[in-house]
């Protein structure tokens, strides 16, 4: 802004004809002279802090503000990593929500006879992984009442 310009500025505002837009402007170009002349003192006193921190205000956010009006990809990936996550939160609320209440114990349990455990076969260690499954598959087949008798336990339990 010229000398010219800032003086016609003044004359306006001491004529109380500006807007607060004008003052603004009278406010900056004022910050941004290096000697004042005594006339334009006055002016920038009268102004006040007020007006003067606003023009110093708008200065400071127009430097910050990216010459582009696009954002930048960074601002982007961390909107949509907080909204993936914002969704991930939601859902697992929800599904905590939807889980089905513990049911209520038994008040008598039957005893079931417990038998020292039995220890490890010393069959089926040995030997490739198949042949190890073949083994233990055959020792299923031998006993095909132990699965049904856990399950019966486990039914009455319920």
């Amino acid at each position: 802004m010229t000398n010219n310009d800032i003086q016609t500025l003044v004359d306006k505002y001491l004529a109380g004809a500006t807007s607060p837009q004008e003052e603004l402007q009278l406010a900056a170009a004022l910050q941004q002279q290096a000697e004042l002349p005594a006339e334009w003192q006055a002016v920038s006193l009268m102004l006040g802090e007020l007006t003067q921190g606003e023009a110093e205000y708008d200065a400071i956010i127009a430097s910050r503000q990216p010459a582009s009006g696009k954002p930048s990809a960074m601002l982007i990936a961390l909107r949509f990593i907080s909204s993936a996550a914002a969704i991930y939160l939601i859902g697992l609320f929800i599904w905590l929500q939807l889980q089905p209440a513990p049911k209520a114990q038994m008040a008598y349990t039957p005893k079931v006879e417990q038998s020292q455990p039995a220890p490890q076969p010393a069959y089926c260690t040995e030997g490739t992984p198949r042949e190890i499954l073949m083994c233990y598959i055959e020792h299923r087949k031998a006993q095909p009442d132990t699965y049904k008798q856990l399950k019966q336990m486990n039914y009455e339990n319920q």
